[in-house]
């Protein structure tokens, strides 16, 4: 990891990831570092690519890690 990177913000989710708005996802997309979900979901971006830490009871850090992912 590179600690000399911006880490972003940390956010706090609330509701499902299919629930926000777009104009909110696009911005958690682009400002984030770490993204805490409703369901109690830790995720982390490391060099850019997203790491689920915890899932939560719901699932929807892995929900919200395949929606931010890039496509190869």
């Amino acid at each position: 990891m590179n600690y000399d990177e911006p880490i972003g913000n940390w956010v706090k989710l609330p509701v499902a990831w299919s629930e926000l708005r777009p104009g909110l996802r696009e911005e958690v997309a682009c400002r984030a570092g770490d993204i805490h979900t409703f369901d109690g979901g830790h995720l982390h971006r490391v060099d850019g690519q997203w790491e689920v830490l915890s899932s939560g009871t719901s699932n929807d850090a892995d929900v919200v890690r395949n929606a931010l992912q890039k496509p190869n």
